[in-house]
């Protein structure tokens, strides 16, 4: 019975034994890892002899595998993979290249396509174009690396990279930004001499208003755009998409009238409501649906509209011109104005009525709004045309080149 006991207490000795030491173990990690200098080997991928050539079609698969050792940590751990791309094999500079946003946990992976492709577009930036971005040139990817859930009182692991792999790739061109609202523009009111240039915003053109919430065509800003104002019998005009150009335009065929409208018809005649009054407006340029109807609003008429902010101290009004002085009703207004500056935090500028702040709007965006505000207007450095409507609440900052 002894012999047993003694053989009971060397093994429950020995266990917590073990169990004191594993407790107490703690990992030692090479000293690399914590300066920052470890390195680790990505292997070559297969097809890294070839030219990738992506297309959107194929955005979602991967352009290849990528296997690679894991880094020696100095312990066991699961390792996050992070995929770079930049068009050299430095990867000094953070703004030249670009994290695909799938991550790994594996050292075999497969990152997709399009997000290869969509680095490649970022790394030309804004200003890419087609003939830019869709040419066969050298590409530069390398892994980054980090333990899982790692946490050590003496230290922290830094990132560790592997050696950078040249790849010949032809990527596809993406829109990095949005296109711009695209709106029409109404014309034959206004100074009445039908100047459809860039220089006639405000005298003898001006724009609709962006309808709050629609989602516009990113490629094309193409989209819904609306006006309420108030429409004299006398007068006729037209609508126009592209300033310097007819080639785009709303009319109505026969005889002038809203009552057949016809699109991109040189001939047509001038559109013209058949009594005075308010009417709306109402153009989708997707669908190519015109709508001009009388409608029962009595906006109050301002005297004057004015910009103000920290260009002048908040002091007074550079006071904005009608754009149609003739019309008893105006309700659009312009200026032009420089802004040496982007606008300051806890600056910019608003618009407000008869140089008082009983009627005033801002935005939160620039260069145009699709609804008012509380918010001061953040402008940008630049000349601009600057267009607002006191029914709406909406503006327009045209940047002159």
């Amino acid at each position: 019975m002894k012999k047993y006991n003694v053989v009971l207490f060397i093994m429950l000795l020995a266990v917590g034994l073990i169990s004191c030491e594993d407790t107490d173990r703690t990992p030692i990690v090479n000293q690399k890892a914590l300066d920052g200098g470890l390195t680790f080997h990505l292997n070559t991928p297969t097809y890294a002899n070839l030219v990738y050539s992506l297309s959107p079609e194929l955005a979602d698969a991967p352009f290849d595998t990528l296997t690679c050792a894991q880094p020696e940590y100095g312990f066991s751990t699961a390792t996050v993979y992070t995929v770079q791309v930049g068009f050299d094999d430095q990867f000094t500079d953070s703004t030249q290249f670009r994290d695909l946003p799938n991550k790994f946990q594996w050292e075999k992976m497969a990152p997709k396509a399009g997000e290869l492709n969509m680095a490649i577009v970022e790394l030309y930036g804004e200003t890419a174009t087609p003939e830019m971005v869709e040419v066969q040139r050298d590409v530069y990817v390398r892994l980054k690396a980090l333990p899982v859930n790692f946490r050590q009182e003496e230290g922290t692991i830094k990132p560790a990279y592997s050696n950078a792999i040249k790849l010949q790739v032809k990527p596809y061109y993406v829109k990095l930004k949005p296109a711009d609202p695209k709106p029409y523009f109404i014309i034959g009111l206004a100074d009445g001499n039908w100047n459809n240039s860039f220089d006639g915003i405000g005298t003898s053109v001006f724009p609709m208003n962006l309808v709050d919430g629609f989602k516009y065509d990113k490629e094309t800003g193409a989209g819904e755009f609306e006006f309420v104002g108030y429409f004299e019998a006398a007068r006729s005009f037209k609508l126009i998409r592209d300033l310097g150009s007819w080639g785009e335009q709303w009319g109505n065929a026969g005889a002038p009238g809203i009552d057949n409208f016809a699109h991109n018809d040189g001939g047509s005649s001038n559109l013209q409501v058949p009594a005075d009054g308010y009417y709306k407006i109402t153009l989708n340029s997707i669908t190519n649906i015109l709508t001009i109807d009388p409608v029962a609003v009595t906006p109050k008429v301002f005297a004057s509209i004015g910009m103000i902010g920290d260009i002048n101290g908040w002091s007074s009004d550079i006071v904005m011109t009608k754009v149609d002085p003739a019309n008893p009703n105006n309700h659009v207004w312009y200026t032009t104005y420089t802004f040496d500056a982007d606008a300051a935090a806890g600056g910019g500028v608003k618009f407000r009525a008869d140089g008082d702040w009983a009627d005033n709007w801002g935005g939160k965006t620039f260069p145009f709004s699709s609804a008012p505000a509380g918010d001061n207007i953040m402008y940008k450095a630049g000349t601009y045309i600057i267009i607002f409507n006191d029914i709406s609440g909406t503006y327009y900052f045209f940047e002159k080149n």
